[in-house]
């Protein structure tokens, strides 16, 4: 138990288990109540000149099964992974924390998302988090939802829509660059972007009509 401590402490190790720590805070204050799983949820910043940038990071979206499970999740698995593979490169003929084992480290976190695509797939049927239709045959355009955090132009976030006992959470952008929301905040499903498997929220129906008339 000494040497496990003392590997993951010593040199670059000390990464994957600061990560691995910090994950394992966040989970506990979940269980306790401290704080809302919902904090540090999915919010991240895309460029949208350029869409090759934006398209690869759907790619590494979709294929870590982010649109059917909860991002932190999906992070967390991926962060456990990192620390065990860097914890058996003790067992190599390296320097344990060592310039060797740092570079080796790259490897073993693209291995890591491998492995968490595999470990993930069985998951995506204990979550509800469709993108398509409602349990109840409801399509979820038009659907009023609720921010799971700030959207704005060029971010993209989640929200989460209620069906009687039953609920949803869908990937959203906003539509219109002027506008932006708050976490919390009520807006309208407008559209789907079925290429990036996700939704494009608006204030209300009325701006629609507004701009249709103009």
């Amino acid at each position: 138990m000494s040497e496990l401590l003392n590997n993951a402490t010593t040199g670059v190790n000390f990464i994957p288990t600061v990560l691995l720590g910090l994950i394992l805070l966040y989970w506990i204050t979940i269980i306790i109540g401290a704080i809302d799983i919902d904090l540090f949820d999915i919010d991240i910043d895309i460029e949208l000149e350029g869409g090759d940038n934006s398209s690869a990071f759907y790619a590494i979206l979709a294929f870590l099964n982010v649109a059917e499970l909860p991002f932190m999740l999906v992070f967390s698995v991926i962060i456990l992974n990192f620390w065990i593979l860097a914890m058996f490169m003790y067992y190599l003929p390296i320097e344990a924390g060592g310039l060797v084992n740092g570079l080796l480290l790259i490897p073993a976190l693209a291995i890591s998302l491998l492995i968490t695509k595999i470990v993930t797939m069985p998951l995506k049927g204990m979550f509800r988090y469709s993108n398509m239709e409602y349990e109840g045959g409801g399509e979820v355009i038009g659907q009023l939802c609720t921010l799971l955090c700030d959207v704005k132009e060029g971010r993209l976030g989640q929200a989460n829509i209620e069906n009687n006992d039953a609920s949803i959470v869908i990937n959203v952008k906003v539509e219109f660059e002027e506008e932006s929301f708050e976490k919390g905040e009520v807006a309208v499903v407008y559209r789907k972007d079925t290429d990036k498997n996700l939704y494009y929220i608006i204030k209300s129906l009325g701006e629609i009509k507004e701009e249709k008339y103009e």
